[in-house]
């Protein structure tokens, strides 16, 4: 027989019914954690992302460039010297280093030079120098990528050759496929 005093401690009626709401500070700190695990992760795909989406507009502009070239190729049987006798106008994008160079641009992440009409076929190119962290035309840095993309009647006809100077540049060249 119980006494009236005596209580039976593990009853639902008598049980403290804790009611704190939150995390624990090694909880928050474990999630913290791991979302700078991830994003250390995730931070350098992220940013060759944006560099091969930058370099490609590039590509297609040189590409452009180069099909012009052998238009221009087959109706004079020359290649032309400057940007004005190609049909291409990247203006709006780029523009021209200056009047008496008419075969270089400078964007803001590139500079493209219509290398073209030499005597030797070996430098019958266009050639696109690639800049991550932009390019501002008289300043001396290296760039990340050069390609070049060689006209029918050079050395390697119709090829694309790609250097990556710096880790992203190697990277870029690796995930290209020509």
């Amino acid at each position: 027989m119980s006494k009236i005093y005596q209580k039976n401690i593990l009853s639902p009626k008598n049980s403290v019914k804790r009611k704190f709401g939150g995390f624990t500070l090694i909880e928050l700190l474990v999630v913290v954690l791991i979302i700078g695990i991830l994003a250390a992760i995730a931070l350098p795909q992220y940013q060759t992302a944006v560099a091969k989406s930058r370099l490609m507009n590039y590509y297609q502009m040189a590409q452009n460039i180069r099909r012009a070239q052998e238009v221009y190729y087959m109706a004079n049987n020359t290649y032309a010297t400057g940007m004005a006798d190609l049909d291409v106008d990247y203006s709006s994008a780029c523009s021209l280093v200056n009047a008496s160079d008419s075969g270089v641009l400078a964007c803001p992440f590139a500079f493209l030079d219509n290398v073209s009409g030499a005597s030797s076929s070996s430098t019958n190119y266009v050639r696109l120098n690639y800049y991550n962290a932009g390019y501002t035309y008289g300043e001396y840095t290296t760039s990340d990528v050069t390609l070049f993309f060689w006209f029918a009647n050079s050395d390697k006809p119709n090829k694309v050759t790609c250097t990556g100077y710096t880790p992203l540049g190697r990277r870029l060249c690796a995930g290209l496929e020509f």
